[in-house]
């Protein structure tokens, strides 16, 4: 998206900005919270159990697909005005979700079973081809933000067909039917994390609508670069977050005897790590910003706020691990849900007086979820050490 600033203009960037946000809406749904049962189940599950939960999310996904398809078929009209798309761009929306859902499930074992190589070559090999095919179809073509699209749904194609074959490979993509047991401990676990996923959809893609209904769709455009630039920190984030949730689920199934001391010292290490990441990102920016992005210049005054609204977006990932190793996912619901919905009225209140507006209830909501989050993590911990000490 970054790249993409160079060759299309602030209106261009908020019609991709729409689709990219349909598209961060839909991966919510299109497994129903199912793929991350299978990493809580991983270090204490035979593997037979595993390719089951695997079955699980493909079956579910697939039926997620069609119902959706179906959806935008039967309210084709209704569905472009409020998404501002076509009903292809649509369409290639939720196959493109489709198709990622195989991908993330290799990266996902890959992640669980510490091959960093493995892991980090898709990853980057991912990231590169997405960026060759968005020259050849926006840069060299010239197909504005429709090449975007295209160049997206072409990697996905391709590292989908890479992943079914890898699957197939490990032994996790075999013909077993998951058991009744299977979908109703998946679900029962990954339903509850869907009013999760929308509030942080609801914290990041709503404002992006709104504006667009209050708005020109060139300031869609600079908030969107404004929160990509910010997104930079979250991606460093959810970096760290994919090997240190590996940590944290294998110390917790220890029987270390200082395994939540351990915890929350790293935990304090890498909420600090992020503070001096965000300092040095947001001061990069600032001074970048005129230089290589001229024509996206306006777009400073969103930087303050959705930089420590990423911050504390981060802080949260350093401890909702701890409530997804104890299954507490409704009670995760809870705090995200509410505070998802705060923030969704206060945007559609104050958002069409300024979308900077925007972006300070942003970091208004995301502090209170990482603070709320931080404290119930350390009340389950401390609960845990307590329930040790007696059964010793």
């Amino acid at each position: 998206m970054m790249l993409m600033a160079k060759y299309i203009n602030p209106n261009s960037y908020g019609s991709l900005s729409l689709f990219t946000t349909l598209i961060s809406f839909l991966t919510i749904f299109i497994c129903l919270g199912t793929n991350g049962f299978i990493g809580v189940n991983f270090f204490v599950s035979e593997k037979d159990k595993i390719r089951r939960l695997v079955n699980v999310v493909l079956i579910t996904s697939i039926f997620i697909f069609f119902f959706l398809l179906f959806t935008f078929i039967v309210f084709r009209g209704a569905c472009e005005r409020l998404m501002g798309l076509s009903f292809l761009f649509l369409f290639l929306a939720i196959l493109y979700c489709l198709l990622h859902v195989v991908i993330s499930l290799l990266l996902d074992i890959w992640r669980l079973e510490e091959k960093v190589g493995k892991y980090g070559i898709l990853s980057i090999s991912y990231v590169l081809s997405n960026l060759v095919f968005t020259l050849i179809f926006v840069g060299v073509n010239h197909l504005d933000w429709h090449g975007r699209v295209y160049a997206q749904l072409l990697t996905c194609i391709v590292f989908f067909s890479i992943s079914i074959f890898v699957l197939k490979k490990k032994g996790y993509l075999i013909n077993i039917l998951p058991l009744k047991k299977d979908f109703k401990e998946s679900y029962k676990f990954g339903i509850p994390l869907l009013p999760h996923g929308t509030s942080f959809w609801l914290r990041q893609g709503l404002d992006r609508y709104v504006i667009n209904a209050f708005m020109l769709q060139s300031v869609v455009g600079l908030f969107s670069f404004a929160v990509n630039i910010s997104n930079i920190i979250q991606i460093i984030g959810m970096a760290f977050n994919a090997s240190y949730s590996v940590y944290i689920y294998k110390m917790l199934s220890s029987q270390e005897k200082t395994k939540i001391f351990c915890i929350k010292r790293n935990c304090v290490y890498l909420s600090m790590c992020y503070l001096v990441i965000t300092i040095v990102i947001y001061v990069a920016a600032l001074f970048l910003l005129p230089v290589v992005f001229p024509q996206y210049i306006d777009s400073r005054i969103y930087l303050f706020p959705l930089c420590i609204a990423s911050m504390f977006q981060c802080l949260y990932l350093v401890y909702v691990n701890i409530l997804f190793y104890y299954k507490k996912t409704k009670q995760l619901m809870y705090i995200t849900f509410p505070l998802a919905i705060i923030h969704a009225v206060l945007s559609v209140i104050f958002t069409k007086y300024g979308a900077v507006y925007a972006a300070y209830i942003a970091l208004f909501v995301n502090a209170l979820i990482a603070l709320t989050v931080y404290l119930y993590s350390q009340k389950i911990l401390n609960n845990n050490v307590a329930l040790e000490a007696i059964d010793k």
